[in-house]
């Protein structure tokens, strides 16, 4: 029963790190480009542009690692978690190697995009810095997945929260004192070094007798991991697919004005995207462990319950999105952007299905038949692509939205939940009606009674009351859900892991028996 408290105090700290990330890169921005000036700034983003596209260099591996260790795990196998480890570790080193070199490439050829001498000086500076931190960190990924593994995503949650104060700090004082990107850079490059060190540290903690070594590394493991890993590649470029190429597609079929409205829309689905992933994401490593062990029955259980809890939530957020959208647009961006409410309204319903199915995605990744999922979401992706290309001419902003929500509808709506139930095996109608059914339906009745009661007729004027508003519908309608998505075990259970997370006890009332 540890695992559940370990992984609901995991999910919780990894809601809060994206919060806090949010909330200092909201705050930071504008301090950034006031101090540093539009010109500096430019530089340092495109900086981060460049970056941006190493991330596809992971090559899935991480999540492969995160399988292999957790499985290891679950089967008692030491030795296959070491060799799994360091396989990885010297994989992500040669890549490292490969991203330094390409680095130097790119700054070799800055003249073709930046006119200045002065300006090409600093932009490689600031690339070669963050070019060196971004490959020296990258075998430091290795230990990210082989602590997902371990299902302690409380302790990677809390360091990232630690050093990002840290960085935040120095950031403020630096800049502040007329500090420029070079400093920014180097401040990046000292809080990655320390970031993945204290993971190695965490490591070599929880992970009894953890070896890292080039005698571990082998060619049966690397192709373990390759087979693995390549269908977890396609997944993750299927999803740049999904999920970020609508503003392209509104800049170039609708207008280069249109795309700033569109990317409100994007912006506030993303964040909706972004904290499911963090709530949801112990469960692929749990299942693996399960997996490994051959606890089917908990594999079960477990699916169940996420189920349950992920329809729940993603309900509950997408009716605040819904229903309040309108409003908070009004008040965050002003009403020159309300055309952004219906784009807003489409793309939250798509990401509804997909988040609200999010432990389906887990169970294929977590039991290594995400081979499906990969080809599954290639094909969505695709037909997204080419819809939002076909529907933007005659219906603008909603058209391209529309393009998103048709191909995740049927794909995540109908197909994946009948491969996965035939492989679980579970029946379609205990999915639909009994964990869908009854974790959405609920939530989102009582948040439209809810708002048509109370907050449909009030004109809000102020942003914070507006929050206030949503926040407090949230907690009646997860009352609501926590009551009827859950059968009386699965209350009690969760009641018991978390309470007490937040120092409360929890104890059923005593039934007095007559004498």
């Amino acid at each position: 029963m540890k695992r559940h408290h370990t992984a609901l105090l995991g999910s919780i700290l990894r809601v809060a790190s994206l919060v806090a990330t949010t909330l200092v890169a909201f705050f930071l921005m504008p301090f950034l480009v006031h101090r540093l000036g539009d010109r500096l700034y430019g530089y340092w983003a495109l900086v981060g542009a460049v970056l941006g596209y190493y991330g596809l260099l992971d090559l899935g591996i991480v999540t492969a690692v995160q399988f292999q260790v957790a499985k290891a795990l679950g089967n008692r196998d030491p030795e296959v978690a070491n060799r799994t480890i360091s396989t990885a570790f010297y994989i992500f080193a040669l890549i490292g190697m490969f991203i330094f070199v390409l680095t130097l490439i790119v700054a070799w050829f800055a003249p073709a995009f930046i006119s200045s001498p002065q300006d090409i000086r600093l932009f490689r500076t600031v690339l070669a810095l963050m070019g060196v931190g971004f490959a020296v960190g990258f075998p430091g990924r290795t230990f990210v997945g082989a602590i997902s593994a371990h299902l302690r995503l409380d302790l990677t949650a809390g360091v990232s929260v630690l050093v990002l104060i840290v960085k935040t700090i120095l950031i403020v004082l630096v800049i502040g004192r007329g500090g420029g990107i070079v400093s920014l850079a180097l401040i990046a490059l000292v809080g990655d070094a320390i970031l993945y060190t204290l993971y190695y540290l965490i490591l070599r903690k929880i992970q009894a007798n953890l070896k890292i070594s080039l005698a571990f590394a082998n060619r049966q493991t690397l192709k373990d991991l390759f087979n693995y890993s390549r269908y977890a590649l396609i997944v993750q470029i299927s999803d740049q697919l999904r999920f970020f190429i609508d503003g392209w597609t509104v800049g170039i079929f609708v207008g280069v004005s249109a795309v700033t409205h569109y990317a409100v829309a994007g912006r506030l689905t993303q964040a909706f995207l972004a904290m499911m992933i963090a709530l949801l994401g112990i469960l692929s490593p749990w299942f693996s462990q399960l997996w490994g062990s051959s606890d089917f029955a908990g594999v079960q259980r477990i699916f169940m319950l996420g189920t349950k809890a992920s329809a729940s939530i993603s309900t509950i957020i997408a009716c605040g999105l819904i229903l309040y959208g309108h409003a908070f647009v009004k008040l965050w961006m002003g009403p020159a952007y309300l055309d952004a409410y219906w784009p807003l309204l489409i793309l939250v319903s798509a990401i509804f299905v997909d988040v609200s199915q999010q432990p389906s995605v887990a169970y294929l990744y977590g039991v290594s038949r995400h081979r499906f999922l990969a080809w599954l979401t290639l094909a969505e992706a695709i037909v997204n692509v080419g819809l939002s290309i076909y529907l933007a001419h005659p219906y603008g902003m909603i058209g391209v939205a529309l393009g998103t929500l048709i191909p995740m509808t049927i794909a995540k709506l109908f197909i994946q939940p009948i491969y996965v139930c035939r492989h679980l095996p579970l029946p379609l109608r205990t999915y639909y009606g009994n964990l869908l059914g009854r974790s959405i339906v609920p939530a989102a009745l009582s948040s439209i009674i809810l708002w048509v009661l109370l907050f449909s007729k009030i004109d809000f004027t102020n942003l914070l009351v507006l929050c206030v508003a949503i926040s407090f519908q949230a907690l009646v309608t997860a009352a609501v859900a926590f009551y009827f998505a859950f059968d009386k075990e699965e209350k009690s259970m969760l009641a018991d892991k978390i309470l007490p997370l937040f120092r409360i006890q929890w104890r059923p009332r005593a039934v007095e028996v007559p004498r």
